[in-house]
């Protein structure tokens, strides 16, 4: 009988463990990881409604609850007297998922929205967290944001199928800057969830967390910008674009500027390669969308409105 040697036990233990790390690995950070569990059963804890009498508009600003008490905040802007109940007419819904700004902001960002519902997603974190965080804890504040995304829009979908106001054959999505990366993600989602949406948007979006990255990080030498880089795209890796886009069903617009001085030229032709058809693509002149740049998000809403109602996602203004 031959006797096991140290040797022996030291790799097999070592191969065992590796084989457990690859298995945590593919279990935490696939891209996969934030698709096959089920949606959590979110709550409504509070609807505050306002009158926009200037635009005649109502306001809700909406909180959901999850089963782990966290938010999902957001905010629907409807026709007035949408909200009553005695309202026959079912309207159509457009979720804008905007950059770090707050949801009462990019409803203004919409002038005269027509017999439609705008919702605003407000992400699930405190400005002044981020005003005054540091590199590695905004990356901490991405990273927690970005994870709850992809359930959270799946549940405010799911609350908008039963308000007696929605038409739930159109619900449509669109993504703008750090909104238009993480879409893919969201839609893919969506779907396995049920919530099925209708034609999106993907504005000023891009695909390879670590190109796009390195281009927007200040920080010298190089190699440390790398490093960095690489860290960001390990630590978000379940919400890289190019990993969900093959999984999603369109039509897509998808709009970029030529001159994007946040995104690397390769990640936007890569986006536009990776797109599922059916798709419609316009690069226009100008840089990244901004809240400095209001021609470049004039020409955004109006390029996304046309869109849109082409497609049948949206009522034309009456």
């Amino acid at each position: 009988m031959r006797l096991i040697r140290p040797f022996e036990i030291f790799f097999l233990g070592g191969a065992i463990l590796i084989g457990a790390c690859v298995a945590l690995w593919l279990s935490i950070w696939s891209p996969d990881a934030l698709i096959r569990d089920p949606l959590p059963l979110y709550r409504q804890a509070s609807v505050k409604v306002t009158a926009d009498n200037k635009n005649k508009r109502e306001i809700l600003d909406v909180r959901l609850v999850d089963p782990d008490d966290n938010v999902v905040g957001f905010s629907v802007s409807l026709p007035l007297g949408s909200f009553d109940e005695d309202a026959g007419e079912r309207l159509p819904t457009l979720v804008v998922i905007s950059g770090f700004r707050g949801a009462h902001h990019n409803l203004e960002r919409i002038p005269e929205p027509g017999p439609n519902v705008i919702i605003s997603y407000d992400y699930p974190y405190r400005p002044e967290e981020w005003k005054t965080a540091s590199l590695l804890e905004r990356i901490l504040i991405a990273r927690r944001v970005a994870f709850r995304m992809p359930n959270d829009v799946a549940g405010l979908m799911a609350w908008v199928r039963r308000q007696h106001w929605a038409d739930r054959s159109r619900i449509s999505l669109v993504g703008v800057s750090l909104g238009a990366i993480a879409l893919p993600v969201i839609r893919r989602r969506a779907s396995a969830t049920g919530q099925t949406a209708g034609p999106s948007v993907i504005a000023y979006g891009g695909v390879d967390l670590h190109a796009m990255a390195a281009d927007n990080i200040d920080l010298s030498p190089g190699w440390l910008r790398e490093i960095v880089a690489w860290g960001i795209a390990v630590a978000l890796r379940p919400l890289e674009p190019a990993a969900h886009l093959s999984e999603i069903t369109g039509p897509f617009l998808l709009i970029n500027g030529r001159d994007d001085e946040r995104l690397p030229r390769e990640s936007v032709e890569r986006l536009h390669a990776l797109t599922p058809e059916p798709k419609t693509i316009i690069n226009v002149k100008g840089a990244h969308i901004d809240g400095n740049r209001p021609e470049i998000i004039e020409n955004t809403v109006r390029l996304a409105r046309v869109w849109l109602v082409s497609k049948g996602a949206l009522n034309p203004s009456r």
